[in-house]
């Protein structure tokens, strides 16, 4: 217990001392923090209100150097997930750099923050974008030549090179009092002085040590190098006021953004640089977010930056390039805020913009008319509304159907229907030209329909004033007909619809279909044709009428060269009587040659395809063999398996006293495609009724001698028992280990190789089992489960018998 007191006590006293060497930084080196210092070091300046653009100030005022500071902040910045980049102005909390990853993982383009407004449901206030945007920073050009009207102060770096005959090169650092030490040339002061003014000083006291300076063999040059930073304030409406050190050859801009801008309630365009507690320059920067124009005025060590609240905001929104908010200035009209929106869309409105204007007591509508927009004059808390323009035409007509140039066209003053038809090219060749159609709205919108003739109007007689929106359709002859075909079925290598055209034969719809097959008969081709006279359909009950025609198979003799067609016929060759494709079957298993073999009769019997092969081989089982027969999946043969289904039960049940749906089903996956035949009596009697005639695909498969008999089902164990003749049925059963608990005994059935079935049978009370053969399958089938009554059964007949019985009392009674 002492032992973990002790333990608890060192802990304590390590996490005091580690706080407090935090909260000192004087000795601090950056490098060698680890992660979670870092963090707590962050979670630090938070609780005490220090941004991330605020850090190194921090870390300077706790006693940390300039170069560890920087580290520092750039130690934070990484651990907060965010790429270090010098001159940017970083996220002040989690949930900013959280937004401003995500944008920078947009990029930057120009326009950015007109785009962030026209996305926002709301109006945004025209420019707070940019300064939210951590992938665009405002950093000095510190690359540029030196400005010449650039002031020297505390901390900048000047470079002196001497050539010629003396040769010297100095890098002096100007001191808080201003002066600069000149090797062999003593201090010269240049505080407050202008690089130039700087270089002629420093030139004039260097000429007493230099000779050579004023013969022209030496020569000296004096330029600027690292620049000091300096402290600006930055106050009033802006998301973090504060001390921001910056370049010296920073701007503005550059503290602007380090503070994060103007706020909701800041002016763009009205901000102060004051120094020495005087308003020097006033800033609008809409100058740069509208027009592109970059202030060069320089920033001061101790400048004061305010930011005032704005004065006059209007809201623009609708068919413009970029809605907003945006903030007027006294004397801008209505036409400048269309000009800091970017300008019109492509489909605004601009004959006139709606506007709302508050009142001392309510709002009011406005409408300023396209030439009022250069003098009309905003007034603070204005919303004005560009609308969109109408989808309508002043000039449109339209021409459609069997014109060579349908579409749009340009309605001029005086034009007619005629014109528009030449503007389209003119009539097709199947243009029906008798009559058009022209549709036209009336006074209130509704479309009327006329109609006119294209050939009249073409020359020159009954034409047509066109008028706005009219849209003419004129019809071709083509469309007004039915599809015409013809028809070929039968014994034709394309069978199909082919078009009809005047003046075909029978001929020519034979060549279409690729000519005739081997089986056609050619000396009877039929062809069907519907009667559409209407006298004949109304007298007679027939409404189509055949021919028969008679040609050769190189379609160059007989009728059908010169009989025409008409629409709709029909074409019916047929085949050869009695042609059909050769048909095979096949035998396999124990017989001289198994294989595959044509039918070569309609009336070959299984007897002649074993004559075929050869005969049984010595070790054939014809009591075993089968015929598989092949079914086609279609209604008829689904009538064919019930039927299978069927006889099997019928089976089963006249040897037991009910039928057992479960033996139907495991008879039927056996006996669907398998036909029971007798083999041994086909072989004694060829062509008796057991001698089944073959169909194509038949199957006859004679097994060698079997020498097992299965049992499955309801036995302990099911099993393969060698056969031995003159066993019955319960040897199989014994050698399977007995029936189990649940088996149907009753109800055993035996399957023999050829697919018969035989089952158990009940004679004066005693079980007659089905005989057993060599490769029989024995399966005994589970008893069905015996449904007790439930209770509400019980009461429900207890109820009746009462009922019953009180009932026949009553009745003796009455006797």
């Amino acid at each position: 217990m002492k032992r973990i007191i002790l333990i608890c006590i060192g802990i304590l006293i390590g996490i005091i001392s580690y706080s407090q060497s935090l909260s000192s930084l004087q000795n601090i080196n950056v490098d060698n923090l680890s992660e979670a210092q870092i963090g707590q070091l962050k979670q630090q300046m938070q609780v005490q209100g220090v941004s991330v653009n605020q850090i190194d100030q921090y870390a300077a005022a706790k006693g940390a150097s300039q170069e560890q500071a920087q580290k520092l902040k750039a130690r934070i910045v990484q651990y907060s997930g965010h790429e270090v980049k010098p001159g940017n102005r970083y996220p002040e909390s989690d949930n900013e750099f959280n937004m401003a990853g995500d944008e920078a993982q947009n990029g930057f383009e120009p326009d950015q923050w007109k785009r962030d407004s026209v996305r926002a449901a709301k109006p945004k206030v025209f420019g707070t974008s940019i300064f939210k945007n951590a992938a665009m920073s405002f950093e000095p050009n510190l690359r540029l030549a030196t400005p010449q009207d650039y002031v020297l102060g505390p901390d900048d770096e000047v470079l002196i090179d001497i050539t010629g005959l003396s040769e010297a090169s100095h890098k002096l650092y100007v001191s808080p009092e201003g002066n600069i030490r000149i090797p062999l040339v003593g201090v010269v002061n240049v505080s407050g002085l202008t690089i130039a003014e700087a270089r002629r000083v420093i030139k004039n006291r260097m000429t007493s040590t230099y000779k050579g300076l004023a013969s022209g063999n030496t020569s000296v040059s004096i330029n600027l190098g690292n620049i000091r930073s300096i402290t600006v304030h930055v106050i009033g409406e802006v998301a973090h006021p504060g001390s921001f050190t910056i370049p010296s050859l920073a701007t503005v801009f550059n503290a602007l953004y380090q503070s994060g801008g103007p706020k909701e309630t800041g002016s763009f365009r009205d901000i102060q640089v004051i120094r020495n507690n005087s308003v020097i320059r006033t800033l609008d920067l809409y100058d740069f977010l509208v027009y592109g124009k970059q202030h060069d005025f320089r920033l001061q060590d101790q400048d004061v930056i305010k930011v005032l609240p704005y004065k006059n905001r209007v809201t623009l929104t609708g068919e413009v390039k970029t809605p907003a908010i945006f903030e007027m200035k006294k004397g801008e009209t209505l036409q400048d805020l269309i000009t800091f929106a970017g300008g019109f869309t492509e489909k605004a409105y601009r004959e006139s913009i709606t506007g709302y204007r508050n009142t001392l007591k309510e709002r009011s509508v406005v409408s300023i008319s396209n030439g009022d927009f250069k003098s009309f004059q905003t007034e603070p808390g204005d919303e004005y509304t560009v609308g969109k323009l109408l989808n309508r035409f002043v000039n449109r007509v339209q021409i459609a159907g069997a014109v060579y140039r349908p579409g749009v066209y340009a309605l001029k003053e005086g034009m007619k229907a005629k014109d528009l038809i030449q503007l389209a090219e003119g009539l097709k060749e199947d243009a029906f030209a008798n009559s058009a159609v022209i549709f036209r709205k009336n006074n209130v919108g509704i479309t009327e329909v006329a109609s006119f003739s294209p050939k009249e109007v073409l020359n020159g007689q009954n034409d047509i004033m066109l008028q706005r929106e009219d849209s003419i359709y004129i019809g071709s002859v083509l469309d007004m007909k039915e599809s015409d075909f013809v028809y070929i079925s039968g014994e034709v290598m394309k069978p199909n619809k082919y078009p009809f055209g005047e003046g075909m034969t029978l001929k020519d719809i034979i060549l279409l279909a690729n000519g005739f097959k081997n089986r056609a008969n050619v000396g009877e081709i039929e062809v069907y044709r519907q009667i559409t006279d209407v006298k004949t359909l109304n007298e007679n009950v027939t409404k189509a009428e055949s021919f028969k025609i008679k040609m050769s198979s190189d379609l160059e003799s007989g009728e059908a060269a010169t009989f025409k067609l008409k629409r709709e016929d029909r074409v019916v060759v047929r085949p050869i009587f009695g042609a059909e494709d050769m048909k095979e079957v096949t035998i396999e298993g124990e017989v001289i040659a198994p294989g595959n073999y044509v039918l070569t009769s309609k009336k070959q019997r299984i007897s002649d395809l074993l004559g075929q092969a050869g005969g049984l081989s010595a070790y054939a089982y014809p009591q075993g063999a089968f015929l598989t027969r092949q079914h086609k999946k279609e209604a008829v043969d689904q009538k064919a398996m019930e039927v299978i289904k069927k006889d099997a039960a019928l089976k089963v049940k006249s040897k037991t006293n009910a039928i057992d749906s479960m033996l139907v089903e495991k008879q039927d996956a056996m006996t669907s495609d398998i036909v029971d035949i007798r083999l041994e009596k086909i072989m004694k009697h060829p062509g008796s009724k057991y001698d089944l005639q073959l169909e194509e695909g038949d199957v006859l498969s004679i097994p060698k001698q079997l020498e097992t008999v299965n049992v499955s089902g309801e036995v302990l164990r099911s099993a393969s028992v060698r056969y031995q003749s003159g066993r019955s049925l319960g040897y199989y059963i014994a050698n399977a280990g007995g029936f189990s608990a649940k088996a149907l005994a009753g109800k055993t059935y035996v399957v023999y190789p050829n697919g018969s079935v035989d089952a158990t049978s009940h004679f004066l009370g005693f079980r007659v089992y089905p005989k057993v053969k060599p490769g029989a399958s024995i399966v005994v089938p589970l008893k069905p489960e015996k449904k007790g009554m439930s209770t509400a059964e019980t009461i429900g007949l207890t109820s009746s018998i009462v009922s019953m019985a009180a009932l026949i009392v009553t009745l003796i009674k009455a006797l």
